[in-house]
C-alpha cells in the first residue's frame, strides 16, 4: 500500500500527475463556542502561502466551511456532541500543536499504565486506541499520513495557529493497522475495525486500499456495520473501477472519488458504480507529523524531498489524493451527528446522498457518484427525504405496435410526484423529446417505460434521460447511452 502525492511545481498539469499514486494502504463550552464564529486560523483565512492562487483551505471551504454567516459550522446547533472517529491509519503524532487533547479519544475504561487490562477488551493499556502492527498501546505516526488525515477531520480549530478542522467534537479514536511505511496486512484492518466497532466509534476513515478483497476484510466491515458503525472509504488513485480496489468495492461502505479545483473528478482517482460521492482532494492542507515526509522516496512521484513541508516550523504538509478526499466527508458526517447523534448509518447515507452537489455528467453517475459533497446542504437536509432515478439496462421487446426498447431502473421518492423519460440524440443532446407514458408511482428496480423503435431512427447514438420529480419540485435524473451500431 503507497500514498497519494503531489509536486512542488503547481501546475494544474503538474498536480494531476503527481498525484496519480496509489495510496495510503462531551464538548467542552470552548468547543461549542468554536462552530459558532469563524475560524481564527492563519491558514484558513490565509491564500498563496506556498504561490498558489487559491486559498490555502481551499477543500473546506469549496464544502460549505467558510466565514460567511451561513457557514457549514454555524448550522451544527446550539447542543453539539462528542462523536467517536475511528481512523485506521499509520498513527498519530498527538504532540502535534494543533491536535488538542480534547480532540483524542480516551478509553474511560482504562487506567493509563497500569499494565493491565482494565476493562477486559483484549487490550493492555489502550488508552487512545491500539498499534495493531507492532501490538502496542502507543499508535505513533512515524509515517505521516494518518496524522494528515486526521488533521483534516479534527486539528484544532479556533486557536489562532495553523489549520482549522472540520468537527472541533470530534473524539479520534488512534488504530495504526499500517507500518512506518504505509504498508499493512488485511487481518491488520480486519482487526481494527472489530476494535472499532466494540470500543464504541460511530465512524470509521479508511484511506486504505489496495487491490483484491480478503473474506477476512469483508467479515469484520459486516461486522461493524452491524454494531452501527459508518465506514467510509477512499476510491484509491489508480484510475480503475473501484469495485476491483479492496474496501472501495464494498456496498456497505461510503466510497468517495477525488475532485480538483475545478470541481471535475481528477484523472486518477477510481471510478464505477460503487463510487458514492466526491471531495476535494488536490493541494490539500493538514498536519505533518513530526519528522516525517511520506511522499519521499516513492518512486512513483516526482518529489524532492521537504517540498511539501508548508510553514516557517515546517509543522503542516500539502498533498493530494483520494486519501484526503474521504477524510473530508468523514469530517461532514461526524459533525451530522454531533447536531443529531440519533441518526443512523441509513440516514447518514442518505444525508450525504441526497445533498451533495451535482457535478459532471448530469444525475448519478461512475466518476462522482451523486457529486460534490456539501456540508451547508447535509447540515440542513430533512433526513426522510429522497428522490432517485437509476436506469439499470435497456431491452428489445416486442408489443402490438411492434419493437420497442424497454427501458429498466428505479424512480423513487419519500413523496413521489412523476417520473418522465426523454429521448435526445448524440452523446450530449441538446433538445430532449418526451417519450413513453410518464410514471404516477414509483417504481423500484422494474419497468420504467417503453419507447418505440421508430423514435431512433436518424442518428446511430441516443442517449435515454430519466427525471424523477418529488412532490416538492425538486427533481433527480439519469442518463443512459444506447449505440445502434
Amino acid at each position: 500500500m503507497m500514498k497519494s502525492g503531489m509536486k512542488n511545481n503547481l501546475s494544474s498539469r503538474a498536480i494531476k500527475l503527481a498525484a496519480i499514486v496509489l495510496f495510503a494502504a462531551g464538548a467542552s463550552s470552548s468547543g461549542i463556542a468554536k462552530a459558532q464564529t469563524a475560524p481564527n486560523d492563519p491558514y484558513f483565512k490565509a491564500k498563496g502561502t506556498w504561490g498558489q492562487s487559491y486559498p490555502d483551505q481551499w477543500a473546506l471551504k469549496r464544502v460549505g466551511f467558510d466565514e460567511s454567516a451561513n457557514s457549514a459550522w454555524t448550522l451544527v446547533g446550539k447542543r453539539p456532541s462528542p462523536v467517536i472517529v475511528a481512523v485506521i491509519d499509520t498513527g498519530l503524532d498527538w504532540n502535534h500543536a494543533d491536535i488538542a487533547w480534547d480532540h483524542i479519544w480516551k478509553n474511560s475504561g482504562e487506567t493509563p499504565d497500569n499494565g493491565k487490562d482494565d476493562d477486559s477488551n483484549g487490550f493492555v493499556d489502550d488508552v487512545i486506541g491500539w498499534d495493531f502492527y507492532a501490538n502496542g498501546n502507543k499508535p505513533w505516526d512515524h509515517d505521516g499520513h494518518g496524522t494528515f488525515v486526521t488533521g483534516i477531520i479534527a486539528a484544532d480549530t479556533n486557536n489562532k495557529i495553523g489549520m482549522a478542522g472540520i468537527n472541533p467534537y470530534a473524539k479520534i479514536m488512534v488504530l495504526k493497522a499500517l507500518n512506518n511505511f504505509g504498508h499493512s496486512r488485511a487481518s491488520y484492518l480486519a482487526q481494527a475495525l472489530v476494535y472499532a466497532a466494540d470500543n464504541g466509534a460511530r465512524i470509521v476513515n479508511l484511506s486504505v486500499g489496495g487491490k483484491g478483497l480478503t473474506p477476512v476484510e469483508r467479515d469484520a466491515v459486516t461486522y461493524a456495520v452491524s454494531k452501527g458503525v459508518f465506514i467510509i472509504v477512499a476510491a484509491g488513485n489508480e484510475a480503475v473501477r473501484a469495485e476491483e480496489f479492496g474496501l472501495a468495492g464494498l456496498e456497505d461502505v461510503l466510497t468517495v472519488a477525488t475532485t480538483g479545483l475545478d470541481d471535475n473528478r481528477e484523472v486518477f482517482s477510481n471510478w464505477g458504480q460503487s463510487v458514492d460521492l466526491a471531495a476535494p482532494g488536490i493541494d490539500v492542507l493538514s498536519l505533518r507529523a513530526r519528522r516525517t515526509d511520506f511522499m519521499a522516496g516513492n518512486p512513483d512521484i516526482e518529489y524532492e524531498p521537504g517540498a511539501a513541508y508548508v510553514g516557517s516550523d515546517k509543522r503542516y504538509y500539502r498533498s493530494s489524493g483520494t486519501s484526503f478526499s474521504a477524510p473530508i466527508v468523514t469530517g461532514i458526517a461526524s459533525l451530522l451527528l454531533s447536531k443529531d447523534p440519533s441518526l443512523t448509518n441509513e440516514e447518514l447515507r442518505r444525508i450525504l446522498k441526497q445533498s451533495a452537489r451535482d457535478i459532471e455528467t448530469p444525475g448519478i453517475d461512475q466518476f462522482t457518484g451523486y457529486g460534490l459533497v456539501d456540508a451547508r446542504a447535509a447540515l440542513k437536509a430533512d433526513r426522510k427525504f429522497f428522490v432517485s432515478a437509476s436506469i439499470s439496462d435497456v431491452q428489445i421487446v416486442q408489443d402490438g405496435a411492434g419493437q420497442a426498447v424497454e427501458v429498466l431502473g428505479t424512480a423513487n421518492a419519500d413523496q413521489f410526484n412523476k417520473a418522465e423519460l426523454f429521448l435526445g440524440s448524440g452523446e450530449d443532446p441538446t433538445s430532449w423529446k418526451p417519450v413513453a407514458t410518464p410514471l404516477t408511482q414509483s417504481m423500484s428496480d422494474g419497468v420504467l417505460g417503453r419507447i418505440s423503435a421508430a423514435e431512433f431512427a436518424g442518428a446511430p447514438v441516443w442517449v435515454v434521460r430519466l427525471v424523477t420529480t418529488h412532490s416538492n419540485g425538486k427533481t433527480r435524473e439519469a442518463r443512459y447511452q444506447i449505440d445502434l451500431d
